[in-house]
């Protein structure tokens, strides 16, 4: 298995200094694969010409390689004015600049369910999804739908009805049992064995409800079972990237490093 930090989890700083520090704490801790989301404050991929030459040269720097991309595509409401813009320019633009720094995976997520369920929205939420996995397949991309709450792959079942009606071979899950955990308050194993065939990566992420909200914590801390996710893995082969997602809110210096060292006796 392949362990990999996410730009914006390793340091509590935006600044235009950040990505030296990201890049030395992750070093350090011996990971040099990252999957780019935030940088400097702006997601992916709105970063700035000077964030765009530091995340290049200092990738190079550091020996990284970058192995997704998240810009947070179709986070949006499936009649909102929002869909059309990244359907026809987040989509194409954020292919364009993954290139740039040698990604070819791209995450994406379902459209926002309405509060009122419609006639035929699941059907237009597959045209979307299996559209943009057809684009980003021409240029050589793999795509990854990541669980979210309130989305349309909110829990287990409705992640496996969109992954087999896309149905595309370039098209497969993040396993994000955190999310999972706060859309149906169930441990993973209710949706692993069926979801398993799909699973491309593995974002790490513990956490608790408490007063109604998910807390993010420290891994060991929370009660999505981290261990018992990533003994699964290791007990089927896995061999693809495990993503840290290791920051609680609000963000502390040692939320990475302390997650990481916990991580390591489970791996």
């Amino acid at each position: 298995m392949i362990v990999t930090a996410v730009t914006n989890e390793v340091f509590p700083d935006a600044s235009a200094d950040s990505l030296p520090k990201i890049f030395k704490r992750a070093a350090d801790a011996g990971i040099n694969h990252f999957e780019l989301r935030l940088v400097e404050s702006r997601r992916f991929p709105a970063y700035d010409a000077e964030s765009w030459e530091r995340l290049k040269s200092l990738g190079k720097d550091y020996g990284i390689t970058y192995t997704a991309a998240s810009p947070g595509l179709f986070k949006a409401g499936l009649d909102s004015d929002l869909m059309v813009l990244h359907t026809k320019y987040l989509l194409p633009m954020s292919l364009e600049l993954a290139e740039t720094v040698g990604v070819n995976t791209m995450i994406v997520f379902a459209p926002t369910r309405s509060a009122v369920a419609q006639d035929g929205e699941f059907d237009r939420v597959v045209d979307i999804l299996g559209a943009a996995v057809d684009i980003a397949a021409e240029r050589g991309f793999t795509v990854q739908l990541e669980n979210l709450p309130g989305s349309w792959a909110d829990t287990s079942d409705d992640c496996l009805n969109l992954l087999e009606a896309v149905n595309r071979e370039a098209f497969g899950y993040v396993w994000d049992t955190g999310n999972l955990y706060e859309a149906e308050q169930a441990h993973f194993r209710a949706g692993y064995d069926k979801l398993k065939p799909y699973i491309r990566n593995v974002h790490l992420k513990d956490g608790a409800i408490e007063n109604g909200e998910m807390i993010w914590k420290r891994y060991g801390e929370g009660v999505t079972d981290v261990k018992g996710q990533v003994e699964a893995l290791k007990a089927d082969g896995y061999t693809g990237t495990l993503v840290l997602e290791a920051a609680t809110k609000p963000h502390h210096i040692d939320d990475f490093p302390t997650s990481v060292n916990q991580l390591k006796t489970w791996l």
